[in-house]
């Protein structure tokens, strides 16, 4: 073959691999985000409505594409399809905080996280987001307290950040703002470390929790849904955290959040088009588009 020939054939093959390298996987559009509650009442319930929301917000990463994984696009991309609850892992590290998953590091500082969700709640203001910190691992190499150190990231935002201890009741007081829900032993943010049960449903002052993640399999943690579901539907005055992320144990080794997510996120988003009502806060693995818009679209 001619040698001209076979260096252009080589030239349109790494053209033609460039281009789809550079594509964006996920197609989801940042500049364009849906800002769906613009379409809600200032005077709606805060507790009243269902909320997309991601379990282990940014946990893009694991260990062998195993454990440690449960989403599959990036924190920006999920508030531009329209998730507004977010879970968020934190460990310190030489007085930073980074994101973590237990063990597992996911490449991600805490400071790009936060600013963020705060350019996005200040840009646009028909929106605001709840977003949980948990203290997921022991500090490394740090001097600091916890929340001393929460305190100096949410000193840089504080246009943006709500540090009360208690929701606003309605949306028109929510609007324009990152609430805080406290999975730790805190003084800001709405209370929620003393009271919380490892693995299981429970009440929380006005804080319903279904966390069911050790289950036998799919049919155990749909059965938990539903009665998250369920307890949403029947009390407009709580704020309903289901959770729809969970791993098997009834095998060896256990089944992760993958497997999981696959076999469950189907049936979740069936049982969401074919009803109506409050589904309350839906913390879900491996968040999609058309999942999200399922959830809020309760709302309508």
């Amino acid at each position: 073959m001619n040698k001209n020939l076979i260096k252009g054939l080589f030239s349109l093959i790494l053209v033609i691999v460039a281009f789809f390298a550079l594509m964006p996987i996920s197609g989801i559009n940042k500049n364009k985000p849906d800002l769906w509650m613009t379409r809600l009442d200032d005077s709606r319930a805060v507790t009243s409505l269902s909320i997309p929301g991601t379990h282990d917000s940014g946990a893009t990463h694991s260990i062998f594409d195993v454990a440690g994984k449960c989403q599959d696009i990036s924190i920006s991309e999920q508030l531009a399809i329209g998730v507004r609850f977010f879970d968020l892992r934190l460990k310190m590290v030489n007085n930073k905080f980074v994101i973590v998953h237990s063990f597992v590091d996911q490449r991600l500082t805490f400071e790009r996280v936060l600013k963020d969700m705060a350019e996005f709640v200040a840009n646009n203001q028909s929106e605001f987001l709840i977003v949980s910190i948990k203290k997921e691992a022991d500090s490394v190499n740090s001097t600091l307290e916890f929340e001393e150190l929460l305190l100096e990231y949410f000193n840089q935002y504080k246009s943006v950040i709500n540090l009360s201890t208690e929701l606003p009741e309605t949306v028109g007081e929510a609007r324009g703002k990152i609430h805080l829900l406290s999975r730790y032993s805190s003084t800001i943010g709405v209370p929620a470390h003393y009271g919380w049960i490892d693995d299981d449903s429970f009440l929380m002052e006005n804080i319903y929790v279904q966390d069911n993640y050790c289950v036998s399999g799919a049919e155990d943690k749909m059965q938990s849904i539903n009665e998250g579901f369920d307890y949403a539907l029947n009390n407009n005055d709580k704020l309903v955290l289901n959770f729809t992320s969970c791993y098997y144990d009834s095998g060896f080794p256990p089944t992760y959040a993958g497997t999981a997510g696959r076999d469950i996120n189907p049936w979740l988003l069936e049982c969401l088009k074919s009803g109506n009502g409050k589904v309350g806060i839906i913390v879900a693995d491996f968040i999609t588009e058309e999942l999200a818009k399922a959830i809020y679209g309760r709302n309508f």
